[in-house]
């Protein structure tokens, strides 16, 4: 009998023990699939409709540079070369400008000799004339001589310095700082007047292009900040400037936004968002909250029970550290600002900071 109850307790002992294990692990599991994190209120505000339009990053400065002359390609920079204003972007071969050049020199130290000479001449008659020594005639010819071997000086030196500008185009400097973007001819060819030979461009200055309606000017404003949608990024571009007229075949204009802050690369495609509309109330959440993937854009909201909804939403324009939304989420809804990127729809949370209350404002969007 006392061998039966010293089983028994020892049993009891057993499984007492065993089921503390299992609510400690229940509580693990419990305690690692609910997620701690941060939350914001959504709240109402004034502001701009906007229409999401797609649009290009451009290099601001892009040019085909060209040569001005005939010649051999005897030099080019490569693709990728970083230059600065002025710097040579290629050569052309000019030693039958450099003999040219010799030969209106000579030229022109003949002609000069020959003026020297009757210039000399000139105060000699002069002084005959003054003595009556030599008919006026003699004189007068001798002056219209030196007239015209000055007028000859004059055109050769003109002509040295086309030949030096010519010998200066030779070499076909950058306009602006920047990098090789293409070459276009390779060495040794033969290149004309007006034959691109390289794309030049900044990639440190550049504008998102926007081809929008016509319904958008009169809500545009020079340095007017507008949201860009980049894969999972948001960001917030001013406006720089805007065509003043429109295309009368597709009814748009072309509108530029100022990109030159962020790191973007040129032939990149983006989303704008641009006003369309006069102010209207709309919603706003933290721009934290939103969770941009490349086919949806959704928040996270806590519910009364603290599981988190997934909700699908269209982002409009930006304000600050907040961005109009429309989508199922109204003023009040408790939105996850940090710890949302791998929560579960239904998924258990825990807020770890203080509700913050926002209210209605009716404060309209400049």
């Amino acid at each position: 009998m006392e061998i039966k109850m010293s089983l028994l307790k020892r049993m009891t002992v057993v499984s007492l023990t065993s089921f503390s294990l299992a609510l400690l692990s229940i509580n693990a599991i419990a305690q690692e699939v609910t997620q701690m994190v941060s939350v914001e209120q959504a709240k109402q505000q004034h502001v701009t409709p906007t229409v999401w339009l797609p649009g290009n990053v451009v290099n601001r400065s892009n040019a085909r540079i060209s040569t001005e002359q005939n010649g051999r390609l005897t030099w080019i920079l490569d693709v990728g070369a970083k230059v600065n204003k002025g710097d040579p972007l290629a050569k052309l071969d000019a030693r039958h400008l450099d003999l040219q050049l010799a030969e209106k020199q000579a030229q022109f130290r003949q002609q000069k000799i020959n003026a020297d000479y009757l210039k000399k001449q000139q105060k000699r008659l002069r002084a005959l004339i003054d003595n009556n020594s030599t008919a006026r005639a003699e004189f007068d010819r001798t002056e219209k001589d030196l007239h015209i071997a000055n007028e000859a000086l004059g055109a050769l030196e003109i002509q040295a310095k086309q030949i030096e500008l010519a010998i200066e185009k030779a070499t076909i400097k950058a306009p602006f700082a920047g990098k090789i973007n293409r070459r276009l001819v390779q060495q040794g060819e033969y290149v004309t007047m007006g034959m691109p030979l390289v794309q030049l461009v900044d990639p440190n200055t550049l504008d998102i292009t926007i081809a929008a309606p016509l319904s958008v000017a009169p809500y545009l404003s020079a340095n007017n900040e507008v949201l860009v949608k980049f894969k999972d990024k948001l960001l917030t571009v001013p406006v720089r400037t805007w065509s003043p007229a429109g295309d009368s075949s597709s009814r748009t204009f072309e509108v530029k936004l100022n990109a030159s802050q962020y790191d973007l690369f040129s032939g990149l495609a983006v989303t704008a968002s641009l006003p369309n509309e006069k102010a209207v109330s709309a919603t706003l959440v933290p721009r934290d909250a939103l969770i941009l993937r490349e086919k949806e854009t959704y928040v996270i909201a806590v519910d009364t029970e603290s599981n988190a909804r997934k909700i699908r939403v269209s982002v409009g324009r930006g304000i600050g550290e907040w961005v109009s939304v429309e989508g199922k989420v109204s003023a009040g809804d408790k939105l996850v600002v940090r710890g949302g990127e791998r929560l579960e729809d239904g998924q258990k949370v825990r807020i770890n900071q203080p509700e913050v209350k926002q209210g209605v404002e009716n404060i309209a969007a400049n």
